[in-house]
Order: structure tokens, then C-alpha cells, then sequence
């Protein structure tokens, strides 16, 4: 099945105050329901009501590709917020599906892996999916330097890796 897109991601900016954020006018609120189909058929969804602050990215990224509501990535980033919020599936596979979006929508192969890798290092991270959580857990610097040193991923340099390629070696990295 070939992954695509339902809807239009449709919003209302808010602004500072309305919902209580330290990052004024960061937020949205989405106005019409979005969704997603993966490869594997499986559907994302991103209610009507669902609020976003492109927060599942990490900042680091946001100074070398810009924001996350700009690019070919802005719908793969919708549905990657309200998938950490929601945490229905486990983080790795919210990730995947937020590769998966971002190709199915443009983004480059060799961008979409740098994204990938970043919000598997960086991103929200839990193990089991649980209830919607407040805050989201999320990797610092520090929590995964410690086993860069020790685990080196075995990847042959110089040529364009495959996601699946890729995603093995952080799974070795991360120890997951």
C-alpha cells in the first residue's frame, strides 16, 4: 500500500495566554481532522481540537532547517506531535511513522534520515504506549552520550544508507 495523506492539516494560531505555554505563539490548535496511512496501512490520526507546538522536534533542528511548520516536513511534524502526545505506539514506531510522512510528503531521503536520527536520539522517547502524559520524557545530550562512546554502529561510509540500515544502528546505539 502507498502511504499518502487525508485532509488538509488546518489551524488556529493562539496566542500567548490561551493555553498557558511558556513559548508564546507556538501554538495551534487543529481545526479539521488529518490523518496519515503508513506503508503498512496502519492510519495516523490528528484530531480536530488536538493542540501542537512542533515540541517533538528537537530545537537543534530547528536552527538548521527552520521550524517545524515550514518545509515538506510540516504535516509529517503535525502528526509526529499529536503521536508523542497521544503515545499510542511505542516512541520508535511513532518516529518511523514520522519518516515515513515526511518521505510520502517530499522530504529528501538523506533529510528525512537526518530527522529521523535526531528525534530518535533527541526526540520524546517511552518505551510502552501509555495514556496521554502532561510533560513528555525527553532524551538529553548527556542521557546518550554515554553510549555513543561504548556501542559504534557498523555502517559503511560513503554511501546513501537506507532507513532501515539506519534505524538498526541507533537501535544498537540506544540499546532498544
Amino acid at each position: 500500500m502507498a502511504a499518502h495523506f487525508e485532509g488538509d492539516v488546518k489551524t488556529l494560531w493562539l496566542v500567548e495566554g490561551e493555553v498557558g505555554d511558556d513559548s508564546p505563539d507556538r501554538r495551534m490548535q487543529l481545526l479539521e481532522n488529518f490523518s496519515f496511512v503508513d506503508p503498512n496501512g496502519v492510519r495516523w490520526e490528528a484530531p480536530a481540537g488536538h493542540v501542537i507546538d512542533g515540541a517533538s522536534i528537537p530545537r537543534m533542528l530547528w536552527s538548521i532547517a527552520g521550524d517545524p511548520y515550514v518545509g515538506t516536513y510540516r504535516r509529517a511534524s503535525v502528526l509526529h506531535d499529536v503521536a508523542c502526545d497521544v503515545r499510542m505506539q511505542p516512541s520508535k514506531v511513532v518516529h518511523r511513522m514520522f519518516y515515513d510522512a515526511m518521505v510520502a510528503d517530499g522530504t529528501s531521503q538523506a533529510q528525512a534520515v537526518e530527522f529521523y536520527t535526531a528525534v530518535r536520539l533527541f526526540g520524546p522517547h517511552w518505551d510502552d504506549p501509555t495514556p496521554p502524559a502532561p510533560k513528555l520524557a525527553r532524551r538529553k545530550p548527556s542521557e546518550t552520550a554515554p553510549r555513543r562512546r561504548i556501542a559504534k554502529p557498523k555502517l559503511k561510509p560513503h554511501r546513501r544508507l537506507r532507513i532501515d540500515e539506519v534505524e538498526r544502528a541507533l537501535d544498537q546505539l540506544l540499546d532498544e
